[in-house]
């Protein structure tokens, strides 16, 4: 059966889209300049050996970051992919859904599953064996014949991947120290977004101009080497942490689980998934039953993650690190409420693109102060031994938020004849009530340790 290309998922048409021709200029000046300092980086990971505990730990650290650029640039290229060459290869629409959900079954229970690994056999080896396994299975799926096989990659892939983002983020947690880790944990988020930037045109274009084995091709391609850049870069890091401050664990690692400060991370995380899970499913919908076309729909998904980068990659990460990483938590929690307040006011009583965008922008804001204060008290919540598991259950609730949202969106918009944004109310209706959660779980003293100091990272 030839290939059937899949002109829209979740209402957005991506063949229409991805191979636009500014999106091809763009990504044509880009791709070399990225791929550029992906080299420079991994040249300055190999200029010395020798280097002294600060340097070192800036080179583990961006060794890290690069593993959690990967992973999702590894997710976002499979988005506009997967689909298409599910049904290329014979699979009913049902068995489509299956084989799209097999990935996400499987990663949901290995985030917890590799927390285990990496607080028993350390953070190194599982990202290693992880990255290996998803290369592997990303390969094989320009080999399989049959739907069923491929269902049977996927569920491979999910458990691979499952060990990459919490074990990037706890090699990157017992590295960083406490007055700077708003910072650090700010500039890792910030390639989520670039990866979000990048995947998506990269993965149309590759599959317009050859096909979906191309895409997989290239992104195994990415992880191998991304893979090989760790195994020279980095070393075991759970057991020595480098600086004063930074927890070993102990009797502080274990009365982390009984802290309120890390299930506070947990409720804050789930609150703005629920919210990407709802502008995933429902947004693209509603914006083409009013006419939008498929490309003002992406540059809405873009400003988004361009809004939320700035934030996470500029200064303004550091405030976590000078007010205590719950103000930005409660403060992100809001500018979310606001941000889907904009998009339910554009979307019902103004039926304004503009509102549409702006809410994407303030939305974008308030992940960007979100997500680096909680993944940074997950990181002062739990001492190392204790530090993978603490983060395979971080980013299972951010699928767990994901999933809600995605599902009670559109259950929701069924309940209305004319959908006009309850979903996105609801959606801020939970962050805002998870505000009051995060407030009472704050402890009576917070604070951070200034006569530490970190490297640049």
């Amino acid at each position: 059966m030839g290939a059937i290309h899949i002109q829209k998922v979740n209402g957005i048409d991506l063949e229409g889209v991805l191979t636009d021709p500014p999106v091809v200029r763009v990504v044509g000046r880009l791709l070399p300049r990225a791929l550029y300092c992906v080299g420079v980086i991994a040249r300055g990971f190999m200029v010395s050996g020798t280097l002294q505990s600060e340097g070192s730990a800036r080179r583990v650290i961006w060794a890290a970051r690069l593993v959690v650029l990967a992973a999702f640039f590894d997710l976002f290229v499979q988005f506009p992919t997967i689909a298409p060459h599910a049904e290329s290869l014979g699979a009913s629409t049902a068995f489509v859904g299956i084989i799209v959900a097999a990935y996400s079954f499987t990663n949901l229970f290995g985030n917890l599953g590799s927390g285990f690994a990496l607080d028993r056999w350390g953070r190194r080896r599982p990202i290693i064996v992880g990255m290996a396994i998803t290369a592997a299975a990303v390969i094989s799926y320009s080999l399989v014949r049959t739907p069923e096989q491929f269902a049977a990659a996927r569920a491979i892939h999910g458990i691979g991947a499952a060990v990459l983002a919490p074990g990037a983020f706890s090699m990157i947690g017992d590295q960083a120290v406490s007055n700077q880790r708003g910072r650090t944990m700010g500039v890792t988020g910030a390639l989520i977004a670039i990866a979000a930037l990048i995947g998506f045109p990269i993965a149309g274009i590759l599959r317009d101009l050859r096909d979906a084995d191309a895409v997989f091709l290239v992104d195994a391609a990415f992880i191998i080497a991304t893979m090989l850049v760790f195994l020279l870069v980095t070393r075991e890091t759970r057991h020595k942490p480098q600086y004063e401050g930074v927890d070993s664990g102990g009797e502080g690692a274990r009365a982390g689980w009984r802290t309120p400060r890390l299930w506070s991370a947990y409720a804050a995380i789930f609150a703005i998934t629920v919210g990407i899970g709802a502008l995933v499913a429902y947004l693209p919908l509603v914006l083409e039953d009013r006419g939008e076309t498929a490309r003002q729909t992406s540059y809405g998904f873009a400003i988004y993650a361009v809004a939320a980068m700035v934030v996470m990659a500029s200064p303004i990460s550091r405030s976590g690190d000078r007010f205590g990483r719950f103000a930005p938590s409660m403060l992100g929690l809001l500018v979310v409420a606001v941000g889907l307040s904009a998009l339910l006011s554009a979307l019902g009583m103004f039926e304004s693109y503009g509102g549409v965008i702006a809410g994407m922008a303030v939305y974008g804001m308030g992940y960007g102060l979100v997500f680096p204060a909680a993944a940074a008290l997950v990181t002062e919540s739990t001492g190392a031994d204790r530090r993978g598991m603490a983060f395979g259950i971080f980013y299972a609730v951010y699928s767990l938020g994901v999933v809600v949202g995605s599902v009670g969106s559109t259950r929701l918009a069924e309940l209305q004849d004319q959908p006009a944004g309850l979903p996105f109310f609801a959606a801020a209706v939970i962050a805002l009530a998870v505000i009051p959660i995060v407030y009472a779980l704050k402890p009576s003293t917070e604070g951070s340790n200034p006569r530490l100091k970190a490297p640049d990272a």
